[in-house]
């Protein structure tokens, strides 16, 4: 059984009803996979949702383990961004820190955004959008 993080866009996407993200999700879950999220997806998603859009989210978000960012996580969070800094790449703290939860918990992260993809530190499994991109 393996673990999964997923990040805000896939959230989002499944919310959406984008077939190819809803079906990956689904099939993870029904083979037993544990999916999970963490504080920092929680508050994107909410930071983007109309007050009609909660409801769905909170159904979506509650079926999900809660796996925390904790010291060591954001520490390593923190490391990424300098390096990244110092190599002429941005990476926003949000990503930062959902990255290292992901890598802390031992979890790959599902995601589409491609800086986070780039991550040679962190396991991903990026998000099949098709006819999507981003």
């Amino acid at each position: 059984m393996a673990r999964y993080l997923l990040d805000t866009d896939a959230v989002i996407d499944y919310l959406l009803g984008i077939p190819s993200t809803v079906q990956l999700i689904q099939a993870l879950y029904e083979q037993g996979d544990t999916i999970g999220v963490c504080g920092a997806v929680v508050a994107e998603v909410y930071s983007g949702l109309r007050q009609e859009e909660q409801v769905g989210a909170s159904r979506l978000l509650e079926h999900c383990s809660y796996l925390v960012t904790g010291l060591h996580a954001a520490r390593q969070a923190g490391i990424w961004r300098r390096l990244y800094r110092q190599r002429g790449q941005s990476l926003a703290v949000t990503d930062a820190l959902i990255a290292a939860t992901a890598r802390a918990s031992s979890a790959t992260l599902i995601t589409g955004d491609t800086a986070l993809r780039s991550m040679p530190e962190v396991e991903v499994l990026p998000l099949p959008r098709v006819g999507r991109t981003g």
